[in-house]
């Protein structure tokens, strides 16, 4: 390479990174407006409306992971990608009545694939945060088990694994893993509560927000720890 070709090298890395910085800032945008709209159409009760929205919420947040990964030069990590894309199809299928099932086993193999990736981090002991995590999951089952009928089984397998998400997290040290998890986990408490207990537009409104914000902090979490992982290496 000449003296004179390195001031345009470095140009042209420059114009990337802002083209990327800029398509990044624009993601979000749409996310916030896609987002926003979603939440008024539950606000006003109209579900159909939904169909319009809520699908389009995990594909803004999946491109936006792959975007900020190349701008950060980080691999796409195929277990969180996984996760993201199991969590796609259980929100389209909890969007018809008969897709709760369906839904239910797409979330269960989401969480199971955080979970993989948690465990591929570098470990460090978390003992001390296994009595909070179990006092957790029994107060969960414990307060939605009569609700249950039919779904007592489903429902406490669901509660186990992301109680086990949860402290896999911890596990982790990344402050934004663990309240993208802990997000999740309140996130599907009330879903559960919602659907099982006793139904309100307020409760559903919490259980988008949250559900949102958690894949958010995951996304950033996880390219992260890729990242700094980058560098150590």
């Amino acid at each position: 390479m000449q003296t004179w070709d390195i001031p345009i090298v470095i140009s042209k890395k420059i114009n990337n990174t802002m083209i990327k910085s800029f398509n990044i800032k624009l993601l979000l945008v749409l996310l916030a407006i896609v987002f926003a709209f979603d939440l008024v159409f539950i606000a006003m009760d109209h579900s159909s409306w939904r169909f319009f929205t809520k699908p389009l919420l995990l594909p803004v947040i999946i491109w936006f992971y792959f975007t900020y990964s190349q701008q950060n030069t980080c691999r796409i990590n195929q277990w969180f990608l996984s996760g993201l894309i199991l969590s796609f199809l259980g929100d389209v299928f909890l969007l018809f009545g008969w897709g709760f099932m369906p839904g239910l086993g797409s979330f269960l193999l989401a969480h199971i694939c955080y979970i993989v990736y948690f465990l591929r981090v570098k470990k460090k002991n978390a003992w001390s945060w296994l009595p909070f995590v179990l006092l957790y999951l029994g107060s969960f089952i414990y307060y939605i088990f009569p609700y249950l009928d039919e779904m007592k089984i489903p429902v406490v397998i669901y509660g186990i694994t992301i109680a086990t998400m949860l402290y896999f997290s911890i596990r982790t040290y990344s402050l934004l893993l663990i309240l993208g998890a802990v997000l999740f986990v309140i996130s599907d408490s009330v879903l559960a509560i919602n659907m099982f207990v006793q139904r309100s537009v307020g409760k559903e409104l919490v259980v988008m927000i949250t559900y949102v914000l958690a894949q958010l902090m995951l996304v950033l979490g996880v390219v992260g720890l890729e990242k700094k992982n980058r560098i150590i290496r």
